[in-house]
């Protein structure tokens, strides 16, 4: 009986396991957006069909007796509605793959409660522009609409300053990842009263946790983009004397 044996170069040049676990990470991190892609295509072109069609009051030019006069183009209108109702699914459809797939890729990075909350603002940002272009597409004065929301979204905005700076703030750390859970890092900031040491324990889409000697202490997302961080990888111990 013949033994069929792997030679020892391809034995010995194998990868390491930690190499191998962490570029399975980065895939598994990787976002895909295929099937987001293909529902953007189908939305554009359901918008530029019901343009194309003239939209849900199309009409055509019809001649009686050599007088012209302007008809209902049936048809037309009807393929307008079709359009219509395949561009408000795809949108729909394409927000909600869009969300799921930043959520997911947010729940990979910081926290549950990050991606939760991630989802949930594109979801109401999406459905308003997919709100907007089918106001457009059904001949509704789209500029009244957003005369009003504009205002309103002022006032919003005057009113949660500080609340939205710490929502894109938690974004841009959830994307940028200058640290993530488990981390031991240092924050130095002024604005935070001076410097603290901890582990990292949740990034949500508003406060960075921090577990430090004092006990878990959440840090505002605003405060914490803009506070120099010291990352480390594990957590000082009297083995490790070194670290701070």
């Amino acid at each position: 009986m013949a033994w069929h044996r792997k030679p020892v170069e391809a034995v010995t040049s194998l990868r390491p396991a930690a190499v191998a676990i962490s570029e399975a990470k980065e895939l598994i991190v990787r976002p895909k957006f295929r099937r987001a892609i293909a529902g953007t295509v189908i939305f554009i072109g359901a918008a530029a069909a019901t343009a194309a069609l003239g939209g849900i009051h199309a009409t055509h030019s019809v001649t009686n007796n050599g007088t012209k006069t302007l008809e209902a183009y049936g048809s037309h209108r009807f393929g307008s509605w079709i359009a219509i109702v395949v561009c408000f699914l795809a949108g729909i459809t394409t927000i909600r793959l869009i969300a799921n797939e930043i959520a997911r890729i947010a729940r990979l990075r910081g926290s549950p409660a990050a991606a939760n909350s991630l989802r949930v603002v594109i979801q109401i940002v999406g459905y308003l522009l997919v709100l907007v272009v089918l106001l457009g597409l059904l001949a509704v004065r789209v500029e009244s609409v957003l005369l009003s929301g504009a205002i309103g979204s002022v006032v919003i905005g005057l009113a949660a300053q500080q609340s939205l700076g710490n929502a894109f703030a938690g974004i841009v750390l959830l994307i940028s990842r200058p640290f993530v859970v488990g981390d031991y890092i240092t924050f130095r900031s002024g604005g935070m009263g001076g410097q603290y040491d901890g582990e990292v324990t949740g990034i949500t889409l508003m406060f960075t946790t921090l577990d430090t000697a004092e006990g878990p202490m959440n840090f505002p997302n605003a405060a914490v983009l803009g506070a120099a961080a010291t990352g480390k990888r594990e957590r000082p111990t009297s083995d490790n004397p070194l670290l701070p």
